[in-house]
């Protein structure tokens, strides 16, 4: 099949691509290995809600400004979305590479040949799980942040969730308003403060161009690596502090397993001042720019996250004594680029970047973590990658 582009991968910043060619008339086809939106499907719990209020996302569409869409609710309007797109299901593309005009994809459904290709596939659909995993012993039941689906899903016994960036708190959160006792490894990781001199947050930084920022433009590039700033599900302030009090034990950092035995590093106070630090330096921000444009905003009003805790937190826990019979690893995802031309990928596998636009021309990297609120405009080069917003 020929056709002047490909866009591969029919979740939000898929549809949203398709969105735009089909504006301009452009002829292109949509290929999705699984279904429209897998990714919202079969890797978000139960109680998730999206951390950007309806303004942000309106790609999803009639929403209230203020509304946090659920899972239902996401996978709904993508559907609806995608009802208007040309798009192959259940294709899976097993090579792209340059051809004489243009692009050839190799594909489970025989190859297409364009112009332009969109990598819409993303970068934060494949579970990593750490080596650690296979030092537990068989008794104790293993899940990843894509497998979680509810407190009821575990065992009977605690829970040691291992990693506390965005989804790590959040699902601690969700298993300790069910009743479970949590052990919290923690990491290092900004929290961003919900409100802030009488506004929501993002809206003060979506005004200050937080958000509209390229990857050139940023003082230090490494914070495109950066962890999601802790936010609780819904768009709720959310601390490692408040989870402590809420009857999490945080830990530090968990740095070996033997037998029934867990070792933790001494991080945890360390970690809790990194998320400390983030929020200040968020509120920085937004005060900066108040200050900058001579607008009247209210005092900072009181946020019961910033209270501190007093920590005592173990080194070393046996699973057994504390009855933890399940972990979750929140350890994050990775993308699989496998199929693009090894001339396309860098040393870790990641697609080559020139600071924002992919090194091949005619192919984009399109979409930003996943986020419902990616909505990237035809390129015929390559797109502007704004940093990831806040949905996970």
């Amino acid at each position: 099949m020929r056709t002047d582009c490909v866009v591969v991968g029919a979740g939000p910043a898929g549809l949203a691509t398709s969105a735009a060619l089909t504006q301009r008339g452009v002829d292109h086809v949509i290929l999705e290995r699984r279904q429209v939106g897998d990714t919202w499907r079969t890797q978000r719990w139960d109680s998730f809600r999206l951390n950007t209020p309806g303004w942000m996302n309106q790609l999803l569409s009639d929403q209230g400004r203020y509304a946090y869409a659920d899972r239902a609710m996401v996978v709904q309007k993508l559907e609806q979305l995608a009802s208007n797109s040309p798009i192959h299901t259940g294709v899976r593309v097993a090579r792209l590479a340059r051809a004489v005009d243009g692009y050839a994809l190799r594909t489970s459904d025989g190859e297409f040949r364009c112009r332009t290709v969109v990598v819409a596939t993303g970068d934060q659909n494949v579970p990593r799980m750490p080596a650690l995993a296979r030092l537990l012993p068989d008794r104790v039941a293993q899940y990843h942040t894509a497998d979680y689906a509810g407190p009821g899903q575990l065992p009977d016994g605690a829970v040691l969730v291992v990693g506390s960036a965005q989804s790590g708190c959040q699902i601690t959160e969700d298993l300790l308003v069910a009743g479970r006792r949590v052990v919290l490894a923690t990491s290092p990781v900004a929290r961003l403060p919900w409100r802030h001199r009488g506004r929501d947050s993002l809206e003060w930084l979506t005004e200050a161009g937080f958000y509209a920022q390229r990857p050139q433009d940023l003082p230090d590039p490494s914070a495109l690596r950066a962890s999601q700033p802790i936010v609780a599900s819904g768009g709720r302030s959310l601390s490692l502090p408040a989870l402590a009090r809420a009857g999490a034990t945080l830990v530090g950092r968990l740095v070996g397993a033997t037998g029934e035995r867990l070792d933790f590093d001494e991080s945890a106070q360390a970690n809790v001042a990194a998320g400390d630090a983030g929020a200040e330096r968020m509120r920085a921000t937004m005060d900066d720019f108040i200050r900058r444009r001579g607008l009247k905003a209210s005092a900072a009003e009181p946020d019961d996250t910033d209270a501190p805790v007093k920590l005592d937190p173990p080194t070393t826990l046996d699973m057994c004594d504390h009855d933890i019979s399940s972990v979750v690893w929140c350890t994050g995802f990775t993308g699989d680029f496998s199929w693009l031309n090894p001339s396309m990928l860098d040393g870790a596998g990641q697609p080559r970047r020139d600071g924002s636009a992919a090194v091949a021309a005619g192919v984009c990297m399109s979409g930003s973590a996943g986020s419902p609120s990616a909505a990237p405009a035809y390129c015929s080069a390559s797109p502007t990658t704004p940093p990831p917003l806040l949905t996970r």
